[in-house]
């Protein structure tokens, strides 16, 4: 059984430096509180399925130190940190950041040297003693609200000088140096004022393209969160708000193909339609049901759209390559198989590094939703990079 599992893991790495493809995994910690069948810990995450695994989330403090976000963390970082005794070449990061976090804590931190130093040293610190292999900066929008005409520049330097300690803590040490990885923003205007996309790029190991929630229920009318390619009823900004555009816009900016990853969720928006249409952009009055173990309104894990759409019909949206569904008056889009395949093919087609994937939790752990086997989204994903 061990050797099997090593050999698995093995072969992931040896297909992975084949194709140069990567497939970076998130595990979003706070799924091990969720209740039944929703919960999901880090025992039950396949080592072997993903080359890189990132822990969700960390936190900083009012010192400007990298600290967990929980008091129960430290003990999950271990075991997450010992999946790498079953894929010994498995690599794990530790995020921070995310899309409900402070922002206000990551302007104070970059805000003087001093202040990135300190932030830098406590990185270190807690990836090395804990296990990691890296740290990967969510900071997706630095010049949102609250933040300076600087915090431009001041996100350079945080990517610089952490890819500076970590070279030299690394030779200091005699060991392999840290990886630093960000996940960003793939809007347009987000990406203009936000990134100095060749100078981050030289700094930065790989970059995770957030290319889903281009749109939502947070809008008026239905559209799919993650199309790979604008529809034909798309104008003005509109145009720029899906898949192909945000990963071309990135390389064209200046980062390497090789090193971004085309992000992927495993979960779907659902509209709570407000008249008989049901088409893409049908009018919409805010977000469907809430997911059954998730929670959240207009948010289904793919396991929970499994259980909703059981026995429904799928539609394609021919131009932008994209599936959705209607059950009631509720409207989900989503990926599945066939997106899957698409997407994939774009991005081998490209050259892109890899992909990414938002999050491990809500796939369908144990095939009872979905019936399709265990983790039908990763392994599906999986099947295809490799």
């Amino acid at each position: 059984m061990c050797r099997f599992t090593l050999t698995t893991g093995l072969c992931l790495i040896i297909a992975s430096l084949a194709s140069s493809s990567r497939l970076v995994c998130y595990y979003n910690s706070e799924a091990a509180d969720r209740e039944d069948e929703g919960q999901f810990t880090v025992s039950d995450i396949d080592p072997n399925k993903c080359t890189h695994l990132i822990y969700a989330f960390s936190d900083i403090n009012t010192q400007n130190e990298l600290v967990p976000s929980s008091g129960t963390d430290i003990q999950r970082y271990q075991s997450f940190n010992g999946l790498k005794t079953r894929n010994p070449l498995l690599k794990t990061l530790l995020a921070v950041g995310g899309l409900t976090f402070d922002t206000q804590k990551f302007i104070a931190m970059v805000a003087t040297k001093q202040n990135r130093e300190t932030f830098i040293e406590s990185a270190i610190k807690i990836l090395r003693e804990n296990g990691f292999d890296g740290l990967n900066l969510d900071w997706t929008n630095p010049r949102g609200a609250g933040s300076t005409s600087q915090d431009k520049q001041r996100f350079t330097m945080l990517c610089k000088e952490l890819k500076d300690a970590f070279e030299y803590e690394g030779e200091t040490a005699n060991r392999d140096s840290l990886i630093i990885s960000a996940s960003v923003s793939a809007e347009k205007a987000t990406i203009d004022a936000s990134y100095q996309i060749p100078q981050i790029a030289k700094h930065l190991d790989f970059i995770n393209v957030l290319t889903f929630d281009f749109h939502g229920p947070w809008e008026s009318v239905t559209g799919h969160h993650s199309p790979l390619y604008k529809g034909s009823q798309d104008t003005g900004n509109k145009t720029y708000s899906n898949t192909d555009y945000a990963m071309r816009y990135w390389r064209d900016q200046g980062a390497p193909a090789q090193k971004l990853n085309l992000g992927l969720a495993a979960y779907g928006r659902a509209f709570d339609l407000s008249t008989a249409s049901s088409d893409v952009g049908a009018p919409a009055n805010g977000p469907g049901e809430e997911g059954c173990y998730t929670g959240e309104e207009g948010f289904w894990a793919a396991y929970e759209t499994c259980l909703y759409l059981d026995g429904v019909t799928t539609e394609l949206i021919p131009d932008q390559k994209a599936p959705y569904a209607t059950t009631e008056n509720q409207w989900v889009g989503f990926d599945n198989k066939k997106s899957l395949d698409t997407k994939v093919s774009y991005l081998k087609t490209n050259n892109f590094g890899g992909a990414f994937l938002w999050s491990l939790d809500l796939d369908d752990m144990h095939g009872q939703f979905c019936k399709m086997g265990n983790n039908p989204f990763l392994s599906h994903l999986h099947n295809l990079l490799f």
